[in-house]
């Protein structure tokens, strides 16, 4: 089952679309427990910021001839103030990988954020932009040889892991590296859920524990993930919960904690449920207060602090009619961009028409089969050329985009 939300913007439909399985289903979660005064108010909101940002990117649309997702400074800028007056506690570590564009990172840095990394090219952009790598923070849990040999040359001192062979790895590299600890936590009420493939369960923490003495390791920190684009406050609640008994067990095992890492999660807009900043923020100070003082504390936004800053502008190549089914293709696909939304990940659409809206199976311009986005509805008199917005598209589109089979990626242009 899908939910979806219509709204108009500037005359035209708006649909927001999400999955039943992890969003319209979802009970005992903070998004529906706002009443229904504050949902009104958050999907005006929502709808305003749907109107500002195809605002700032609307003079890209003329003479249209490939996609391009147009990303504002200033927005850049107001995010990642907002996120630091939140949690004042709490310093912010860039996602590097939401959107790695120099400049953007630029922004960031001039704001006050530091920055987290996964990768040797991520690496290598903080070396040119000049940060100070001791404040950069290796978070990818698994990690090559090469990578850790060429972050442990360039001064990066904290680095994650999540499994003994992490640690021994490490360790045969870089014996005075400062680990810590990703642990499991609930992905429930995420969009794009990451439990699985990353996170130790308690029994994989005493085996973290324990070859951490064994080969005389600083383990000294914890971090989580509640999962992108996550709704569900409650999950940041269990890791700071779970993160402080750790800490407790830590201390048992002769170890001295020192960071608590918040990981990332935190939610654009799309309907206006989604809890604010503000909300989260609320509630993770106050779980904070139980937390030492001498920790350290840190979280890691993506998403949160490039998202609505972007706003991607594509266009219809072709419609057909398929017996019953009928079909708009996009220049931008799967690998155009816009993988996310072949996963039900929540999207914003916007087209230059107006009136009535009809299902619509959307795909990219790819000969792929699975170069498919979904049902989503659009107007019925949607005709090839015209130009369809998609807002809060600022991370992970041009960075997750390639071009296979001779399709361009959108461009990125930014705007004051």
């Amino acid at each position: 089952m899908v939910c979806k939300y219509k709204v108009t913007v500037f005359g035209l439909k708006i649909v927001v679309k999400t999955s039943a399985n992890n969003r319209c289903a979802m009970t005992n979660l903070a998004v529906n427990r706002l009443p229904t005064s504050a949902q009104t108010e958050g999907r005006l909101l929502a709808e305003q910021d749907a109107r500002d940002q195809i605002a700032f990117s609307a003079a890209h649309a003329e003479n249209y001839h490939e996609p391009v997702l147009v990303v504002s400074r200033q927005r850049l800028r107001i995010n990642a103030q907002r996120f630091i007056a939140a949690m004042p506690r709490v310093r912010p570590h860039f996602a590097v990988k939401a959107n790695p564009d120099p400049e953007i990172l630029g922004i960031f840095q001039q704001e006050g954020t530091c920055f987290e990394v996964a990768s040797i090219a991520e690496i290598d952009a903080m070396l040119e932009l000049g940060t100070n790598m001791q404040t950069v923070f290796y978070s990818n849990p698994i990690k090559s040889p090469a990578s850790i040999k060429h972050a442990a040359a360039n001064d990066i001192v904290w680095y994650c892991v999540d499994t003994p062979e992490e640690v021994e790895k490490i360790a045969a590299i870089k014996p005075d590296a400062k680990l810590y600890l990703r642990i499991e936590v609930s992905n429930e009420g995420s969009s794009w859920p990451l439990a699985g493939k990353f996170g130790a369960s308690p029994q994989g923490v005493e085996a973290i524990i324990e070859i951490s003495k064994k080969l005389d390791m600083q383990l000294c920190g914890v971090t989580f993930h509640v999962g992108s684009q996550c709704t569900n406050i409650n999950n940041w609640v269990e890791g700071i919960r779970a993160a402080n008994n750790i800490f407790t067990h830590l201390s048992e095992n002769g170890f001295s904690p020192e960071l608590l890492n918040l990981g990332g999660g935190y939610p654009l807009q799309f309907t206006g449920q989604e809890p604010s900043i503000e909300a989260i923020a609320a509630v993770i100070n106050h779980e904070l207060d139980a937390v030492p003082e001498h920790i350290q504390v840190m979280a890691e936004p993506g998403r949160y602090l490039v998202g609505s800053a972007g706003c991607l502008i594509t266009q219809v190549v072709g419609i057909a009619t398929r017996d019953s089914a009928r079909w708009i293709y996009l220049d931008a696909g799967v690998y155009g961009g816009l993988m996310e939304l072949s996963q039900n990940f929540p999207a914003t659409m916007v087209s230059q028409h107006t009136g009535e809206a009809g299902v619509w199976t959307l795909a990219g311009p790819t000969c792929d089969s699975i170069d498919v986005l979904g049902d989503h509805r659009l107007p019925v008199n949607t005709q090839a050329e015209d130009i369809i917005y998609m807002p809060n598209l600022g991370a992970y589109c041009t960075t997750c985009a390639s071009d296979f089979n001779g399709f361009p990626t959108p461009k990125m242009q930014l705007v004051d």
